[in-house]
């Protein structure tokens, strides 16, 4: 049986229902994305941005929560109700954009994705009914409906990841955007595997990228298999999210994203070679069987 996440604690410590979608690509393939290829945010296409990243077939959505009395994470509130296209506009508000300035790993090129949460979401200005803020989860991510030719797939979910560099004022005061920087309640970003059934969550594989470097490159991997016949038909999504209130930092840099759905490896005991002293045993009696049946023909 699946185990189902449904309305519980899976990712950052955030519960989320995250309900599927019709428009999810058919099965699962493999992708990368090193970003040099898109349109960077450009300030000369404000105010809409460009749609290099929507093109590439990303699309974010999102979740509000109530905050308790305590600046604590509340119940679960709403569902944004649809998956849009990603935003990629300079300067943007909300959610994500291509962007450059900082050194790429290896120096292999200029341009990384920036993720961050919905700041135009009037959750963090104006509350939500019933408390003085509301947290926002947001997704950044691509979705795939599972096959039944994707039963038995490994997929394989790497990328390089950082914060914002260091950027103090003249009181030696981080003033990046980076994730976790100055928060005042619950701030957290990381990237995913999962895997969702109507408002079931089914699977869900995080790495947390809260606390990673601001000055240096780091790289991740997490997989999810797909071997359980029940997934056939249940929905994919990989990608990032964030989490936060009070117009807290979220941003964290993504770059050079491997995306494989290869089959699943065979347990190694298939190949075990056999033993000498068992291959030795078997000669043995073959010879004393052949041995047998020559004193029976001489007899």
């Amino acid at each position: 049986m699946l185990k189902s996440f449904k309305k519980t604690t899976p990712l950052l410590g955030c519960a989320t229902l995250l309900l599927a979608s019709s428009i999810a690509q058919a099965q699962v393939t493999g992708f990368s994305e090193d970003f040099e290829s898109l349109s960077a945010a450009s300030e000369s296409e404000l105010p809409d941005g460009n749609s290099s990243l929507a093109d590439s077939g990303w699309e974010v959505t999102g979740n509000g929560f109530y905050q308790n009395s305590d600046g604590t994470i509340g119940d679960y509130h709403y569902w944004y109700g649809a998956w849009n296209p990603a935003p990629n506009k300079y300067q943007g508000g909300a959610f994500s954009s291509v962007t450059s300035g900082e050194d790429t790993k290896d120096l292999s090129g200029t341009q990384y994705l920036n993720i961050y949460n919905d700041y135009d979401n009037a959750a963090h200005v104006n509350g939500i009914p019933g408390a003085n803020y509301g947290f926002v989860d947001t997704i950044f991510a691509k979705r795939f409906t599972i096959t039944a030719a994707d039963i038995g797939k490994t997929v394989t979910f790497s990328f390089d990841a950082k914060r914002e560099n260091v950027d103090p004022d003249t009181f030696g005061i981080d003033q990046s955007y980076a994730v976790g920087n100055g928060c005042q309640y619950v701030c957290t970003a990381g990237a995913f595997i999962r895997t969702q059934s109507g408002g079931d969550r089914t699977n869900d594989v995080p790495a947390d990228m809260t606390s990673i470097s601001q000055s240096d490159w780091t790289s991740h991997t997490i997989t999810l298999d797909l071997t359980n016949p029940d997934l056939e038909g249940q929905e994919l999504q990989i990608g990032f999210a964030t989490l936060a209130s009070h117009e807290d930092k979220t941003g964290v840099y993504y770059d050079n994203i491997v995306v494989t759905a290869g089959e699943a490896e065979e347990p190694e005991s298939a190949n075990v070679p056999i033993p000498t002293i068992a291959l030795l045993g078997f000669g043995a009696l073959l010879a004393w069987s052949g041995m047998t049946s020559i004193r029976k023909r001489l007899s």
